[in-house]
C-alpha cells in the first residue's frame, strides 16, 4: 500500500474551524449534562486537543515519509473520535436525558463505535484506499487477532443480548456465581455490581449467558421471605401461627399483601419448628426487615406465653398453673399497680391480692399495635413502664387521641362488658403492661360479688366524665348517674354470669 494515499488525509480549514467550536462547546455542555458522565466529555476533549496538537505538529514540521504521512489521517481520525463523543453526550444525555430515556452504557458505546467506523472508512474510500484490503492483505494477522479477542467479543455479545432481551437491568438486585448486588452498569466486556457490604464485583458479560443468575427485582420487586423458630409441643400449632402472623404485621418493610403465612415444618428434639414466610420488595435491606420481624416475635411469644426452649430433651412438662407464683417484691408491685387505677382504686387489700397473683406481665416493641379499634379483646392493660398512643381511624385518617403513660390504664369497658375496642392502641416506645384478663376478674368476683358494685360506679362517672358531662348535685345529674350505674351492673353481671 503506497503512504501516499494516505496523506491525501488532511485536515481542513472546515474542519480545524469544527474543532475550535467544538472545544468550546465543551464549557457548556459541562453544565447539561450528569456527574457521571463527565468522564466521557473529557475522554473527548482529549481526542480534540490530541487533533490539534497534531494538526500543530504537521503545520511546523515539512517532511515525507511513513511518519509524516500518518500525521495527517491520525489527526483526522482523532477529530471523528472527539466529535461522535461530543455527539453521542448530546442525543444521549442531554436530548433522551430530557426524555427520561435511560439508555445502557453498552448500547451508545456501540453506536458510538459503528459511527466511528463508517465515517473513517467513508474517509479512506474518498482518499482512494481500500479499506477491505488492509484486512486481506495477512490473513495471518487477522486469525491471531481475532483468536485473542475470542473472549471479549463473546463478552461484547453477551452484554448486548443481555441488554435486548432485558434480562438484566440497570438497578436490579441479582446474584451470580455467588456473589449478590444492584447493577450499577453493564459495559462492553463486563457487569458492575455494587453489593450490600459496600464492594464492587466485576463479572463477565459471558457468564450472565452461561451461568445461573438470580433476579431479585423482576418480574416482580416482591419478594418471599422466611424466619424459622421452635416453640414448645404443648402449644397449639394454629396458636402459634395465629400469633406469627400477627407478629410479622405492621413490620416496617413487610408488605400486607401478599399475606404474611405460617406453618409447622419440622418435629424437632426440642420444639415443633414453624416457618414464617412474609413478602418485602426492598431487597437491599432484607437483613433489617427480618430482624425486625424476629423481634417482634419474640415480643409476640412473651405476650402469649408461648415457650421457645432450649436445644434440650424434655421428658416431661408440667401445665403451667394458672396463679403465677411471684416473689414477694413483684406481688407488692403487682398490688401497688392495681391501687393506682382509678376502676380498682375502691376494692380492699385482699381483692388486690387476688388479683395481683393472676396478672400477666407482657411487652410490646415500639411502634406494634397492642389493641385494634373493633378488636373483641376482653383485657385491661395497666401501664408499667413506656408510652401509649390512643387513636382511631376515620375516612383513611389516623387521628390521635390521647398518650398514655405508666401509672395510666385502657381497656375496662371490654373487660367488665366485652364490648368491641373503641380505639387502637399502639406503643410508642418500648411499653411494659400488666394484663387483667376476664378469668381473673371471674375468679375476684366469684368471691366478692359485691365488686361489681363498686366498679359499675366508677365505670359510670368515668363514662359521664369521658362524654364531657360534668356530675354534679342537680337532680338530673344524679337520674343520669343512676341509670348509667344501672345499665352497666346490668351488663357487668350478665357478661360475668352473676345472679
Amino acid at each position: 500500500m503506497s503512504w501516499d494515499r494516505l496523506a491525501w488525509i488532511q485536515p481542513t480549514r472546515i474542519e480545524l474551524a469544527a474543532l475550535l467550536l467544538l472545544l468550546l462547546s465543551l464549557l457548556f455542555l459541562r453544565r447539561a449534562i450528569a456527574r457521571e458522565q463527565r468522564g466521557r466529555m473529557r475522554a473527548s476533549a482529549a481526542f480534540l486537543v490530541l487533533a490539534l496538537a497534531l494538526q500543530a505538529m504537521q503545520a511546523a514540521w515539512t517532511g515525507s515519509g511513513p511518519v509524516w504521512a500518518l500525521v495527517g489521517p491520525l489527526s483526522v481520525l482523532c477529530f471523528i473520535l472527539g466529535a461522535t463523543g461530543i455527539a453521542t453526550l448530546v442525543v444521549f444525555d442531554v436530548v433522551l436525558a430530557r426524555l427520561d430515556v435511560r439508555t445502557p452504557a453498552i448500547l451508545r458505546d456501540l453506536v458510538h463505535a459503528i459511527a466511528v467506523i463508517l465515517i473513517t472508512l467513508v474517509m479512506l474510500r474518498i482518499a482512494g484506499v481500500d479499506p477491505f484490503s488492509l484486512v486481506t492483505t495477512s490473513a495471518v494477522l487477522t486469525a491471531v487477532i481475532g483468536l485473542a479477542l475470542q473472549t471479549s467479543i463473546a463478552n461484547i455479545f453477551a452484554g448486548l443480548a443481555v441488554q435486548i432481551d432485558r434480562l438484566i437491568r440497570i438497578g436490579d438486585w441479582i446474584e451470580v456465581s455467588g456473589y449478590a448486588g444492584r447493577v450499577l452498569e453493564v459495559k462492553w466486556g463486563s457487569t458492575e455490581l455494587l453489593t450490600k457490604t459496600g464492594n464492587l464485583v466485576t463479572v463477565p458479560n459471558n457468564r450472565l449467558l452461561t451461568a445461573e443468575v438470580v433476579n431479585y427485582s423482576q418480574p416482580t420487586r416482591a419478594l418471599r421471605q422466611a424466619i424459622r423458630v421452635g416453640f414448645h409441643y404443648r402449644h397449639p400449632p394454629n396458636r402459634v401461627a395465629r400469633v406469627m402472623i400477627h407478629a410479622a404485621h405492621g413490620v416496617p418493610g413487610v408488605l400486607q399483601s401478599p399475606p404474611a403465612e405460617c406453618f409447622p415444618c419440622e418435629f424437632a428434639d426440642s420444639a415443633v419448628t414453624y416457618e414464617l414466610f412474609y413478602w418485602i420488595d426492598d431487597f437491599e435491606h432484607d437483613a433489617q426487615i427480618a430482624g425486625a420481624v424476629r423481634a417482634r416475635v419474640w415480643y409476640a411469644a412473651q405476650r402469649a406465653a408461648l415457650a421457645i426452649p432450649y436445644p434440650i430433651r424434655t421428658l416431661h412438662q408440667e401445665e403451667a398453673p394458672e396463679v403465677v407464683v411471684v416473689s414477694d417484691q413483684e406481688r407488692q408491685e403487682r398490688c401497688a399497680a392495681l391501687a393506682s387505677v382509678e376502676l380498682f382504686s375502691r376494692l380492699q387489700p385482699e381483692d388486690h391480692e387476688v388479683l395481683a397473683r393472676r396478672l400477666h406481665k407482657i411487652r410490646f416493641a415500639a411502634g406494634e399495635r397492642i389493641i385494634g379499634e373493633g378488636d373483641a379483646d376482653d383485657s385491661l392493660y395497666v401501664i408499667v413502664n413506656g408510652e401509649v398512643a390512643v387513636h382511631i381511624d376515620a375516612d383513611g385518617a389516623r387521628r390521635e387521641l390521647a398518650t398514655l403513660r405508666a401509672g395510666d390504664f385502657f381497656g375496662e369497658m371490654s373487660l367488665m362488658t366485652g364490648e368491641p375496642r373503641a380505639a387502637s392502641c399502639t406503643a410508642r416506645t418500648e411499653v411494659t403492661c400488666y394484663v387483667v384478663d376476664h378469668r381473673a376478674f371471674q375468679a375476684l368476683l366469684d368471691v366478692h360479688p359485691q365488686v361489681a358494685n363498686e366498679v359499675s360506679t366508677i365505670l359510670a362517672h368515668r363514662n359521664l366524665a369521658l362524654h364531657g358531662q360534668r356530675v354534679d348535685l342537680s337532680a338530673e345529674a344524679r337520674t343520669r348517674a343512676a341509670a348509667a350505674r344501672s345499665d352497666l351492673l346490668a351488663r357487668i353481671r350478665g357478661f360475668f354470669h352473676l345472679e
